[in-house]
């Protein structure tokens, strides 16, 4: 939920689909990131700048990744062992830092 929220949705789908066994159900949840964020782009490039906004709508695809294709891919009763955020972590603020930069000097 947190790295959908606070970076974008395909970023929580592609932590999602590592805990995925089947190879097509991993896609499905990486083509709905993708899709989630293309759309998220456009609606919030149309709405007042507000990172209030953003979070909500990141959020939203979050609970839709958590309540919809965890249930139904992963499971509520799968134990798992708990990975390290680490890794994660810094490959989405190192992809995530240039979108920063861009709209900081691109304006």
């Amino acid at each position: 939920m947190g790295f959908s929220t606070f970076f974008t949705v395909i970023f929580g789908a592609v932590l999602l689909a590592t805990n995925i066994g089947d190879r097509k159900a991993k896609w499905v949840v990486i083509g709905f990131g993708i899709l989630y964020t293309a759309l998220a782009i456009i609606v919030i490039n149309q709405l007042p700048q507000s990172s209030a906004i953003t979070l909500a709508i990141n959020a939203a695809g979050a609970v839709m990744l958590t309540e919809f294709f965890w249930k139904k891919y992963v499971g509520n009763k799968t134990r798992f062992r708990r990975k390290p955020i680490w890794k994660p972590l810094i490959i989405s603020v190192l992809i995530t830092i240039p979108f920063i930069l861009a709209m900081i000097y691109g304006y």
